[in-house]
């Protein structure tokens, strides 16, 4: 199979095998939240060199999003060269912090069954964008800095969900919105308040514009 990018909140990892009809004990398994460079390149070729002569096993990476970008420019070539015959598969929760040039070597493939336990973050938000600018800032004001990320991830996936009942350009420009938020809360030069701010003014005016 092509090199395969699957999108979602992955608690159970055996399931997401198993909806993907690959058996657990034929997987080669690297975490990519903790990887470093020289680790990457070394599981790399020795997953290489196994598939070159036993093709029924495959590699996942799990946690693709965490890598870095000089961890991700080592699986370009395979990517490229193998194609197929690598048998890879890439778990992500945004596939948007991936290398362009990943992507397009991948099939990109979402699993929105997967879903976070409920944190009440939605909820929280879709008062604020319902109550207005006074209850945008009060929320963030109260926000602890490290569940930016959590909860612009919750936002990210419940706008996607969304798009299985209707998708207008309201939705997409949100999400859009989001993703962007998403992307520079995950910077650690990026003022957090601030960017979070933007996203929830930016998307109440969005809301209050449409009616």
């Amino acid at each position: 199979m092509l090199p395969k990018i699957a999108v979602g909140i992955f608690t159970d990892r055996a399931k997401l095998l198993k909806d993907l009809s690959l058996e657990e004990s034929m997987m080669m398994s690297f975490e990519g939240e903790t990887a470093k460079v020289d680790d990457l390149r070394s599981w790399i070729f020795s997953g290489i060199n196994i598939l070159t002569s036993r093709p029924i096993y495959s590699m996942v990476i799990w946690n693709a999003d965490k890598l870095s970008l000089d961890c991700q420019a080592i699986l370009l070539k395979p990517m490229e060269e193998l194609g197929e015959k690598m048998n890879l598969l890439l778990t992500v929760e945004n596939e948007n912090q991936l290398l362009s040039t990943i992507l397009s070597r991948g099939v990109v493939e979402y699993f929105n069954n997967n879903q976070p336990p409920t944190s009440g973050y939605w909820n929280e938000i879709r008062k604020c964008w319902s109550s207005g600018p006074a209850a945008c800032i009060a929320f963030i004001d109260q926000l602890e800095k490290e569940k930016g990320v959590l909860v612009m991830e919750e936002i990210v996936l419940k706008l996607r969900d969304s798009f299985t009942s209707e998708i207008n350009e309201k939705r997409i420009s949100i999400l859009n919105l989001a993703i962007t938020c998403l992307s520079e809360l995950k910077q650690t030069n990026v003022n957090h308040k601030l960017s979070m701010d933007n996203f929830l003014m930016s998307s109440w005016r969005i809301i209050k514009i449409a009616g």
